[in-house]
């Protein structure tokens, strides 16, 4: 049986969040959170499949998961919906298919994951956060 590579990575990311985030799962260690999500493009079409991560100056960040349509929504631990409210850093990636040539490469420019200067602000209660990243674009 051969796991789906995203899942994993979305797995992945998850229970890191927890580890750091002590897995609080929503009790008295559970800081503020402010809901976010929103919709990831790349050159105009929605990025399915993708990984994104918010992470603040200081303390644990948040990860979700784009749908077929792009929409993600972020978790602060499996069981917590949200992210700290604050600056963050914003990265974004996209792997190809478990065996397939491209499974290790990053189908997302170095500018908008490892190399991100992305940011956005959360605030308490609802955010919708978009991105519209262009791969060309310097």
């Amino acid at each position: 049986m051969q796991i789906n590579q995203h899942k994993f990575l979305h797995a992945l990311c998850l229970m890191a969040a927890c580890l750091l985030a002590g897995c609080s799962g929503g009790g008295a260690d559970t800081p503020e959170l402010g809901r976010v999500s929103g919709t990831i493009t790349l050159d105009g079409k929605p990025l399915s499949s993708a990984t994104i991560t918010f992470e603040p100056k200081s303390g644990a960040p948040s990860v979700g998961m784009t749908d077929d349509s792009g929409h993600y929504e972020l978790a602060y631990n499996p069981d917590t919906k949200g992210a700290v409210p604050g600056q963050h850093t914003v990265r974004i990636s996209k792997f190809g298919e478990p065996g397939s040539p491209n499974d290790t490469v990053d189908q997302v420019p170095a500018k908008f994951n490892k190399n991100s200067k992305q940011t956005a602000e959360v605030k308490p209660g609802e955010n919708t956060i978009n991105f519209d990243l262009d791969s060309k674009a310097k």
